[in-house]
This record gives structure tokens, sequence and C-alpha cells, in this order.
């Protein structure tokens, strides 16, 4: 809503469904905020990934996380993620670099970083964007990850 009222030209997308879903249409409704905000409801992984090729960036904007699929994804598919700096986000995204780091519950920083996601211009975004690929695939392929495993589990059997 912070960022909507100045730079009403942007669409926020929450893709999924759960109990909250009513709560969140009716502030929605609140805000006047309908222009703005679409709600995708459950979707499968195709329309996922469409949804994040579509975007500038992913905004996650969690208060409990572990190290997040969607992140890694959106990142794998070159998109910058705006993030809650909580649990292992900060190992994934280095601010200026992958993306955007605000404090949980932040309300405000969460707005300004989106903002200069918004800003950023193309030719950043890109640089971002690929970075951000490079990371998530260096750091967490399912390949280099199944090879570490192999490699740690015949350390202890030979140990």
């Amino acid at each position: 809503a912070l960022l909507a009222r100045e730079r009403p030209d942007f669409e926020l997308v929450l893709a999924g469904d759960g109990e909250l879903r009513a709560a969140i249409e009716t502030r929605i409704a609140e805000l006047n905020l309908q222009r703005t905000v679409r709600i995708t409801g459950w979707i499968g992984s195709d329309q996922v990934r469409a949804e994040l090729m579509a975007a500038r960036a992913l905004v996650l904007a969690s208060f409990a996380e572990g190290l997040p699929v969607v992140a890694m994804e959106a990142m794998a598919l070159g998109r910058p993620v705006v993030s809650t700096s909580i649990a292992g986000i900060p190992e994934l995204i280095v601010p200026g670099t992958h993306g955007w780091l605000v404090p949980a519950g932040d309300a405000p920083a969460l707005a300004e970083a989106m903002r200069e996601c918004l800003d950023c211009d193309d030719a950043r975004l890109r640089q971002m964007a690929e970075a951000a690929r490079t990371r998530v695939l260096a750091r967490h392929d399912v390949d280099t990850e199944a090879s570490r495993l192999l490699r740690l589990f015949s350390e202890y059997a030979h140990a």
C-alpha cells in the first residue's frame, strides 16, 4: 500500500492460496488495491515459473523461512529477490548483488526495496539477475549437492 500510492503503475502478484486468503482480499479492498494486487490462488509449477518469468523480481516478505526453495527457483530463473533478512536467506542473497534484504516486519523498508527494484535500470537488473542465477546454480545445483553428499558419506564410511 505504501508503494502503490506513489507508483500505481506496477502489479504485485500473490501466488498461492490458504486460510488467510479471505482476510487478505478484505484488506486489499479496504486499501483499494484491487488494480495493484492480484491473487492467483493455487497454481502449479508451470504457472509459478510463468509468473516468475513475467516478474521483475520475487518479493518474499517472510517472518519465518529456512532456505526458501521459491527464492532459489527465482534466482535460477534469473530473477533478483527482495526478501527479509531472516534464517538462511542472507546465505542466498548479497544485498545489491543478487537483490535486496530488509528487516522482517519493516513495511517502509520493504516498500523502499521494491521501489528500488522498480526504478533499477534494465542493465543493472540484468546484472543482478545473472549474478543471482550464477550464485544459486553454483551453490545449490542438485548434482553438486548430490556429489557433496556422496563425498561426505564416503568419508564417514572410511573413517
